[in-house]
């Protein structure tokens, strides 16, 4: 597995002229989607995502970026079909940051801005052990744990690639150690988490242990084609 990240530096206008210049090496499906945010940022995060998906892939496939092809599963999630399949990826943005994990294995990520949040939403979202272990925490140790189990039930979420015909509170992720996670009330997955500079969480899933010990980052213009 590779796990790859970019701060996009959202307040340097050569972040606009390299999303400019990105945005015509996506399909017409993402350009287009791409070019109806109204927000600047918004369209930089959607560009620089779908872009370092295809950097990625074509790295692990050996394959240059028109040989990319791929389709959807019947949630919705895509994979590649050509040049070859058996490779899977997914994406995630956040405020400054885009991530992408890449793998033989299924994968799923997801990085999350830690910002205030109204914890009773926990009571909608998570499991009663779930619950149970926040709640436990003294107050000021909540809202860090909230967003460890945010990211890591959505990095699940996403590895499975059912969407959210998953319900969130139909499993629970635990905390059994120091950096150490697990499934309950199977352990068919794995996870990992890693460092970002900022206030934020970056949580990946898979159904091998086989994660790579950093994020290689990478800056935006990295992912010019040719």
């Amino acid at each position: 597995m590779d796990i790859y990240a970019i701060n996009l530096r959202l307040d340097e206008k050569e972040t606009v002229q390299h999303t400019d210049r990105l945005i015509v090496h996506l399909s017409e499906e993402k350009r287009a989607k791409a070019q109806r945010f109204y927000r600047t940022e918004d369209r930089v995060r959607a560009v620089a995502a779908d872009a370092l998906a295809r950097w990625c892939l074509c790295r692990k496939l050996a394959a240059a970026n028109p040989e990319l092809r791929f389709g959807t599963n019947a949630y919705g999630k895509p994979h590649v079909t050509a040049p070859r399949t058996g490779v899977h990826y997914n994406v995630t943005h956040s405020g400054c940051w885009v991530a992408a994990g890449v793998s033989e294995a299924e994968v799923g990520i997801d990085v999350e801005q830690i910002q205030p949040v109204d914890l009773d939403i926990a009571e909608r979202f998570f499991s009663a052990a779930e619950k149970a272990d926040l709640f436990s925490l003294p107050p000021e140790e909540r809202l860090n744990y909230f967003f460890d189990l945010w990211t890591l039930k959505e990095s699940y979420i996403k590895a499975v690639g059912k969407g959210l015909s998953i319900p969130l509170d139909s499993f629970a992720i635990r905390k059994r150690g120091s950096g150490v996670f697990e499934l309950e009330p199977q352990p068919t997955h794995v996870f990992k988490q890693y460092e970002l500079d900022g206030p934020y969480k970056l949580s990946v899933c898979s159904t091998l242990d086989h994660f790579p010990g950093e994020v290689t980052f990478l800056r935006l213009e990295d992912l010019l084609f040719e």
